[in-house]
């Protein structure tokens, strides 16, 4: 064992691009822009180390692959009490995590325990993600070995959503203990693929053969760090990897016609916007801000910077995702109109024409911003147009996260991706003022808006999907009123794979769904 538990591994050759070749058709290697930064799933954001702990770790709901549609995880039946507050889980038996300890309600409860409750003995500072989906948790206890009663503040519509998202990736409690400072890089959960290593920028994992569900089709999955879009496909075409993220948009007609190469796609539940800091001048005032919606043609970002493949934003919300409503305050490209609202602000000392403002941009791809750097030259340009200096702050996208949260910028270029097929994930997640705690900022816009958050508040406690919905659309209309973003685009996934790799299904947070991924004869 190496420090950190990343085990060596032979027997992987490499092609002439310094690239792991498949050592056997066992294995699946993936190429993507970015590495992983945790794989603790209390402590993960990021799409990268989302997408392997969802291969390592249960949770105790899941969605249908493919779809959002809940169903049983590693709780087999739930029950909610008549006020909405007390959840029970029945906790599936026979199921062991992959160091052999056995899965119980007392595991559950210690998952859940480590991650609320700042009092115990593994909780630690970094575990945001609660802070703001599931602080409403008041107690988790469990009643016998297998049942597990989850009690909550208030009802709220989107708990059984929540339940099946990543943070709640149930954890080993014996390796917790075990390995207590370096648990992100040594994992143990119950998922279809168990931990083996991770060397620089190269993470694999190996098939669970005592997974209580469908039984992966592959051995050994691998995640490979490939950060030049071009390399990627390079390798992609040599067969150093097998499927690919990210591929450049301009090359996806060259892989569309290649003979050995298929494009998976689907229409992803996300949106891509830039989001102006509120509480900054001249973002302060909502003239400036409608100014800087007027200012920006989105259709040429549409068709250059994303081939085509996504739709202008005119909200949060992506077309298909229910809730989504259409607002009456639009703002068209009108660069006539945002130099009078700037012209205007200026008159009232709300703006001063001259002064250069910080957009923050994310170096590295994401999949709702598959050519950041491309998009931002274009927004500086439009704005330049209407008098609005820009500096471009380029940094990977680990920097970039971090100062957007802790409110550096002027404009923030990022984006959001829907975990949970509920409204509530886009619009509170990036708007209510509680989430706008520097340095754990979700709504990097920082926008603090009384009536838009007290909205939200009663969005969660309907029950009534038609009720949900009247909210909802009030708040996208009030969002659109106020213009605290940019909104940019709601793009389509593409994955480029080998031809012999078959069973690629994305999901609508853009992943893959690895356990049935299989090969076949080209």
């Amino acid at each position: 064992m190496e420090p950190g538990g990343r085990r060596r591994r032979r027997g992987c050759g490499r092609d002439a691009g310094g690239f792991h070749r498949s050592p056997r058709p066992d294995t699946l290697i993936v190429g993507r822009v970015a590495d992983a930064i945790s794989l603790d799933p209390a402590r993960i954001t990021d799409n990268e180390s989302v997408e392997v702990c969802e291969q390592i770790y249960d949770t105790l709901l899941e969605y249908h692959p493919g779809s959002d549609t809940i169903e049983p995880g590693l709780a087999t039946d739930w029950r909610v009490s008549e006020d909405g507050r007390v959840w029970t889980f029945d906790i599936r038996r026979g199921v062991t995590f992959h160091d052999g300890t056995p899965l119980s309600a007392h595991a559950v409860v210690f998952s859940f325990e480590r991650q609320r409750d700042d009092g115990h003995p593994h909780h630690h500072d970094d575990f945001a993600y609660w802070r703001n989906s599931y602080r409403n948790v008041e107690s988790v206890r469990a009643t016998d070995d297998y049942t597990v009663e989850i009690t909550i503040d208030r009802r709220y519509a989107p708990f059984e959503a929540t339940l099946a998202m990543f943070p709640v990736g149930i954890v080993s409690p014996a390796a917790v203990a075990e390995h207590e400072g370096d648990f992100a890089t040594r994992p143990v959960g119950t998922g279809p693929f168990s931990f083996a290593s991770w060397e620089g920028d190269r993470i694999v994992l190996e098939r669970n053969e005592d997974y209580w569900g469908r039984a992966p089709e592959i051995e050994r999955l691998i995640f490979q760090t490939i950060p030049d879009g071009r390399q990627r496909l390079v390798a992609l075409e040599s067969g150093a990897i097998d499927l690919a993220y990210s591929i450049p948009p301009e090359e996806l007609q060259f892989v569309e016609l290649h003979p050995q190469l298929r494009l998976h796609r689907r229409s992803a539940n996300n949106v891509a916007y830039m989001a102006m800091n509120t509480q900054r001048p001249p973002f302060d005032d909502v003239r400036v801000r409608r100014a800087v919606n007027h200012a920006v043609n989105k259709e040429p970002i549409v068709e250059l910077m994303y081939q085509g493949l996504a739709t202008a934003a005119d909200g949060p919300l992506p077309p298909g995702q229910w809730g989504h409503s259409p607002v009456t305050a639009r703002y068209p490209y009108d660069p006539t109109r945002a130099r009078e609202l700037l012209a205007d602000a200026a008159a009232d000392g709300a703006f001063e024409a001259g002064g250069r403002y910080g957009l923050y941009v994310p170096s590295t791809p994401r999949p709702y911003l598959p050519d950041p750097a491309g998009v931002a030259r274009v927004i500086r340009a439009n704005l330049a147009d209407v008098g609005i200096d820009t500096e471009l702050v380029m940094q990977p996208f680990a920097d970039h996260r971090r100062d957007v949260q802790a409110g550096r910028h002027d404009f923030g270029l990022f984006g959001w991706v829907g975990d949970n097929g509920d409204p509530d994930n886009f619009l509170h997640v990036l708007f209510d003022r509680e989430n706008t705690i520097p340095g754990l900022a979700r709504n990097i816009a920082f926008f603090r808006d009384r009536e838009v958050s007290e909205l939200l508040v009663r969005g969660q406690r309907a029950q009534e999907r038609e009720r949900r919905e009247a909210i909802y659309g009030r708040v996208q209309e009030l969002i659109a009123l106020r213009a605290p973003w940019l909104p940019i685009a709601h793009s389509q996934v593409v994955v480029a794979a080998r031809q012999d790799v078959a069973g690629v299904l994305l999901s609508p947070t853009s992943h893959v769904h690895f356990d049935r991924v299989r090969r076949v004869a080209p």
